[in-house]
């Protein structure tokens, strides 16, 4: 099987900090700190932009606590260039061998969920996060509001390949 690139959630563009096109970015929970330390060597980072993940090359790099860092993307050296990217998520690039089964196989597919009140939900299963040691599916619910459900098989009840339906069991406080 082939290699197939997966972009998986790293950090959020927070704000931007100086007039030099400096950004503060904060990590998502669980991000290795393997990943944090090959920053910038000469691997890009990647923004969506209209479905398409564009890379971004890191100028300068610089932690401010665990969990935030002050970056600079080359090229987007003024703030006014670097204010666009406020509030969208960056990414990496993760590889691996093409998965045969799991999460990534139900991304696109319809779920139909139920929470422990009763509560009936639908949307589509957008996409899937390999995580270490916790692999999550995120799921966009029919009124555009996303979140990540672990997958597990406690939380998916059935699926339905020939439909590409799957029915989920959603857990408190989700």
């Amino acid at each position: 099987m082939g290699i197939r690139e997966r972009f998986l959630p790293l950090a959020m563009v927070r704000r931007t900090f100086g007039k030099g096109g400096e950004l503060i970015l904060k990590f998502r929970p669980g991000v290795s700190q393997d990943i944090l330390e090959q920053l910038g060597e000469n691997e890009p980072v990647f923004i969506q932009v209209d479905g398409i993940p564009v890379p971004f090359y890191i100028a300068s790099f610089d932690f401010r606590g665990n969990d935030q860092a002050l970056v600079c993307f080359e090229n987007y050296l003024s703030e006014d260039l670097a204010a666009e990217w406020v509030g969208k998520t960056v990414q990496y690039k993760a590889t691996g061998e093409e998965a045969t089964e799991g999460g990534v196989l139900l991304v696109g597919y319809t779920f139909l969920a139920t929470n422990a009140r009763g509560n009936k939900f639908k949307g589509t299963v957008s996409g899937f996060f390999d995580y270490p040691g916790n692999p999550c599916l995120e799921l966009e619910f029919e009124d555009g509001t996303r979140t990540l459900l672990p997958f597990h098989e406690d939380f998916i009840q059935k699926t339905d390949t020939k439909r590409k339906v799957v029915h989920l069991l959603l857990p408190e406080g989700l």
